[in-house]
């Protein structure tokens, strides 16, 4: 599973690092599902990319955009988990003066698997 963040200048490095710490755990917790091996996540299966928006960008201070395997489980309740994602995050403590506006996407994939058989 894979999260991106993208973040605009005014937003601190504390709360990058504490958005760091917690999203992984967050995402374990809500994106865990029943259906076997495909639906166990663990905070170190998370993988997080962090990458600085432009100056041009419009839109929240944080975007962050996760991408896990589409689940019967999972889409059936996909507003929900995003919701979920969001409170998790809004919860988490700030410092005095650290206004900002988050935007959390939840995306579903189907993952695709492929055989390659070379001959000569």
């Amino acid at each position: 599973m894979n999260a991106t963040i993208i973040h605009k200048e005014n937003v601190t490095d504390t709360l990058l690092d504490n958005l760091a710490k917690a999203l992984p755990g967050i995402l374990a917790d809500t994106l865990e599902a029943p259906g076997g091996r495909a639906a166990i996540v663990k905070p170190d299966q998370v993988s997080l990319e962090f990458s600085q928006a432009s100056p041009r960008d419009i839109g929240s201070d944080i975007k962050i955009m996760v991408f896990a395997k589409e689940l019967p489980s999972r889409a059936t309740r996909e507003k929900e988990m995003a919701k979920k994602i969001l409170e998790s995050i809004i919860s988490l403590p700030t410092k005095p003066g650290d206004a900002h506006t988050i935007d959390v996407r939840l995306y579903l994939m189907v993952v695709g698997v492929a055989e390659c058989s070379l001959s000569n």
